[in-house]
């Protein structure tokens, strides 16, 4: 029985990794061709402008897989934990690309934060004090969730918006990557609404 249990947790850790290892190639494949193949972002950028972009469409996508139910993962605290090390690493590497150079809807014609770059910054700022510290606030989890998913929304609304209703602009016809995971945003927060309410 012990060495059945065993196997079972194995095969699952197994699947569990699979499913982590095709999240991370979706994600590195659909940035390098949006941004490189048929964008204007030079290869020399892909070690952290492009990698950033990675990171953080891939932990979105594990945050709505780890919300849902029906995905059988062996332990979801280490998937959670995988998520908070890529959000953090998304923080670090976000530190070194908010220049001109890289975001320049970001900063106005004086050299200063724009409006943009203000709220954008400022909505990260705050889903990440949500994300890390909201049993230090004293946050339920439905108000943890609640406050997250509205900040992080906003986040991405904020910096990529603007391009969301122009598909003419888009890369390759491809949809940015902002939009994709304001949907997937959206899409959780809708499963867990539906949930409460079941």
């Amino acid at each position: 029985m012990h060495l059945f249990i065993l196997a079972e947790k194995n095969k699952y850790m197994r699947r569990t990794q699979l499913k982590i290892l095709l999240v991370l190639f979706f994600a590195g494949i659909y940035t390098i061709v949006r941004y490189h193949i048929f964008g204007p972002v030079l290869w020399q950028d892909l070690p952290v402008f492009t990698f950033n972009k990675i990171v953080i469409f891939s932990a979105l996508i594990l945050w709505t897989i780890n919300g849902q139910n029906r995905f059988r993962f062996i332990d979801k605290k280490r998937l959670l934990n995988l998520i908070k090390i890529l959000v953090a690493l998304h923080i670090l590497l976000s530190s070194v690309v908010i220049k001109p150079y890289y975001l320049k809807a970001f900063f106005s014609p004086e050299g200063g934060l724009s409006l943009t770059g203000n709220l954008t910054i400022w909505a990260g700022i705050m889903a990440a004090l949500i994300f890390f510290g909201g049993k230090l606030l004293q946050l339920g989890q439905p108000q943890r969730f609640f406050y997250f998913t509205i900040l992080v929304a906003s986040h991405l609304m904020f910096m990529g918006g603007k391009s969301w209703l122009h598909p003419e602009t888009w890369y390759g016809g491809m949809p940015p990557i902002t939009l994709i995971s304001f949907m997937l945003v959206v899409f959780a927060w809708i499963k867990a609404v539906r949930r409460k309410k079941t």
